[in-house]
């Protein structure tokens, strides 16, 4: 699970996605890459876990 943020585009890269949803009769939406996932201990996970059971959410670690 990611939780990607709208891209952050200049009016040229829109305007040329527009111009590509026109031609393929798609919507399309741009986000900003997402780092990639961190690589954790089992003690980290562990952890991660523990705060996910005790807030009900879900936690993803990504790299700094």
């Amino acid at each position: 699970m990611t939780c990607e943020r709208p891209a952050r585009l200049d009016d040229t890269a829109i305007d040329e996605i527009q111009e590509l949803e026109e031609r393929l009769g798609v919507i399309l939406v741009a986000y900003e890459k997402v780092p990639p996932f961190k690589k954790l201990t089992d003690a980290e996970l562990a952890r991660i876990r523990a705060m996910e059971r005790e807030t009900g959410a879900i936690l993803v670690a990504y790299e700094a």
